[in-house]
């Protein structure tokens, strides 16, 4: 897990380019999980997020091997546990190779430790519920997101 920043300094200490360059650990690599009502297998093409004080940014792409269950919500598991769950905390892009289909939406939490999508074509409902899709073979999850870590 990346660490928080501290730079070591007190009152009065010179804050120089050294200490301002080394703000910030090395983006770390985690493996999100994915279901569609059960696990699903997948390619982790890239996942990696950095956290900076409260702060988790994460991104992923996700390469689908298996298959989904249609009519229950795609989910996707983050690295770090959230502080709440109530407010839209990005974008996705989930592509279906069967059709060549590209749906846009918004990531919203599902639980503290995971995250379902919505979008202009799901009307109340989560991707794979609306529309009524499972994930399938040559499927890609595109996510870019940040939340307020517990």
């Amino acid at each position: 897990m990346a660490t928080q920043y501290e730079a070591g300094l007190s009152p009065g200490d010179i804050l120089t380019a050294a200490t301002m360059n080394s703000i910030g650990a090395a983006w770390e690599s985690y493996t999100p999980t994915l279901t569609q009502s059960a696990t699903v297998t997948k390619t982790v093409t890239y996942a990696k997020y950095t956290r900076i004080n409260k702060l988790c940014i994460v991104n992923v792409r996700l390469d689908v091997t298996g298959a989904g269950t249609a009519a229950n919500n795609v989910v996707v598991g983050l690295p770090l546990t959230s502080a709440q769950t109530t407010i839209n905390i990005g974008s996705v892009s989930i592509y279906d190779a069967s059709t060549s289909t590209n749906y846009s939406g918004t990531c919203y939490f599902a639980t503290t430790s995971t995250v379902s999508f919505t979008g202009d074509w799901s009307g109340a409902s989560f991707w794979g519920v609306a529309p009524n899709l499972a994930l399938a073979a040559n499927d890609q999850i595109h996510i870019s997101l940040q939340y307020e870590i517990a």
